[in-house]
């Protein structure tokens, strides 16, 4: 019999994306005094070939250039940003170390050393050399865009918001840069933006980009009928019925479902128990579904996550209501997958619907509780405004976390040895690790039977990890058959490496409480002395 885990986490939905450099539409060709100075300059030629996202060209050109020239900054920067863009973390680790080495004093060279520890998750490091290029030259675009990224990600996003702008301005042709000063920017903005950027040959992409910013110009999506107030909602168990999770309220093994879900009316016109997923933004549901509840499309995107398969064709659509529980929701943006269901589910909400207030899952008591956040001092009527974050006074014993769009990332101890950072993801339904920390702290075999499925369909090659410990929220969970799986493609989505997931099976333990304006959870372990995986 197979151990059935469903993790069902939406990494990400996107408009564009880093093709393969086969994939990418071709741009006309070089012409008269460009293709010369193409011919004549390779410095010019390897700035081209990463420009038009051919990393692997690019890589191959830099390095070139480097075994030339050692003392280039450009080149050696070239070459750092070149492997990270085509996931080579690895590589780019190794030629930002012999990029310091051989220009110390370049602020190019230290802000992508900071990108590399970025996507590697080491923070510190990151901000280190951030503040290293600052310190060199004030004016370093990318140092101040590294900064950007690293206050976002603690939710300082007022701040993110104003080192996007400064980076973008210091450095227009930046697309990397382009891309988050952009969707830092008003809706009525972001159209006229995208409309100027967008050149003469656009992708399939970037046509679909422009019309959904020209729907949510036009109109404010997920509009809450009423004032924000405290409600609760029925979260009943959903999904397949499985064994072997531990009942602290009885001391003894139960049988539970995968997961718990949210009922959710479309239009007054159809229904569903959705499946309650932190891995998840916003809803998705599949096209059954969207046709009953009349979803009016508006333009065509993909789904990102978890499996082998690859995106999943979807669309982006209007549902003019949507009831959950005693709220009302106007003017609803959903993402239908072009099949029946997402996942195994009839679909998905992210807790992040509701990140207008304190939201709080009781797992033992089966029910979703919001209540409004906290006054912020000196907060405006504009709720679209980035903010700062800000931790009130009754808020003080949470945690903070790392925001990446919609995902809770927390760091997470792995058996005494090492950090990692996990999503808190009540899609999936074990813990799970990747098979790169794996190699730091433990023997992975592939002796098992388990069966790991996502909205990218199924995870081929899944191994076990002999004995890991995970400690986090005051818990200590020692496995010993642990799935180990490969993070890379989240990780690459993310742009920050993924350890692992936390998963229902752990969390199901303790009540969450998460605050989404600041960056905040709580985990309350209901029963210190019996909780366990």
């Amino acid at each position: 019999m197979k151990h059935w885990m469903l993790v069902v986490c939406m990494g990400t939905v996107a408009w564009t994306q880093n093709l393969p450099d086969a994939a990418k539409p071709s741009a006309p060709a070089a012409t008269g005094p460009q293709a010369a100075n193409l011919a004549v300059e390779p410095l010019v030629g390897a700035k081209d070939l990463l420009k038009k996202h051919k990393f692997t060209d690019a890589a191959a050109a830099f390095k070139a250039l480097v075994e030339k020239d050692p003392s280039s900054a450009e080149a050696q920067t070239g070459l750092v940003r070149s492997l990270l863009r085509a996931q080579r973390v690895d590589e780019a680790d190794e030629a930002g170390k012999k990029a310091l080495a051989a220009v110390p004093s370049s602020a190019a060279v230290h802000a992508a050393v900071g990108d590399v520890a970025f996507r590697a998750g080491k923070f510190g490091d990151a901000e280190a050399e951030y503040r290293a290029a600052l310190n060199t030259d004030a004016k370093s675009a990318r140092g101040t865009f590294g900064m950007g990224r690293m206050m976002e990600m603690v939710s300082m996003r007022k701040s993110a918001a104003a080192a996007f702008a400064k980076a973008h301005e210091l450095d227009p042709e930046d697309d990397e840069m382009f891309e988050d000063w952009a969707e830092s920017l008003p809706r009525a903005q972001l159209l006229n933006v995208l409309k100027k950027h967008t050149g003469e040959y656009p992708t399939e992409g970037q046509t679909n980009r422009l019309k959904f910013a020209s729907a949510i110009a036009e109109k404010k999506p997920w509009v809450l009928s009423g004032a924000v107030r405290p409600t609760e909602i029925k979260m009943p168990p959903i999904g397949k019925e499985l064994m072997g999770v531990y009942d602290i309220s009885r001391s003894a093994p139960m049988n539970v479902s995968t997961g718990f879900g949210l009922q959710v009316k479309f239009n007054d016109r159809a229904s569903a128990d959705l499946l309650l997923d932190t891995g998840a933004s916003g809803i998705a549901i599949g096209t059954k579904l969207a046709e009953k509840a009349g979803a009016v499309k508006i333009a065509d995107t993909k789904i990102y996550g978890l499996g082998d398969q690859g995106a999943v064709a979807s669309y982006a659509a209007w549902i003019d209501k949507i009831t959950i529980g005693n709220l009302e929701f106007h003017d609803c943006i959903v993402i239908v997958s072009s099949k029946n269901e997402v996942g195994e589910e009839s679909g998905l909400i992210g807790p992040d619907v509701f990140a207008k207030f304190l939201i709080t899952l009781d797992f033992r008591e089966r029910k979703l509780v919001l209540a409004p956040l906290p006054q912020k001092p000196g907060a405006t009527d504009d709720d679209e405004a980035p903010q700062d974050r800000y931790i009130a006074p009754e808020l003080q014993s949470f945690t903070k976390f790392y925001r990446f769009g919609h995902d809770i990332v927390v760091p997470v101890v792995v058996s005494d040895k090492t950090v990692g950072n996990f999503v808190l993801d009540t899609g999936a339904f074990a813990n799970n690790i990747s098979t790169r920390l794996a190699s730091q702290v433990t023997k992975a075999s592939a002796d098992n039977d388990y069966l790991i499925k996502g909205v990218s369909g199924k995870v081929e090659k899944v191994l076990t990890g002999k004995k890991v410990i995970l400690q986090f929220a005051k818990m200590r969970i020692e496995s010993h058959d642990l799935p180990v799986m490969s993070m890379d493609r989240m990780s690459s989505q993310e742009g920050t490496e993924i350890a692992g997931f936390i998963g229902i099976r752990t969390l199901v333990q303790m009540k969450m409480t998460v605050d989404y304006r600041d960056g905040l959870v709580n985990l309350e372990v209901y029963d210190f002395k019996r909780a366990r995986e």
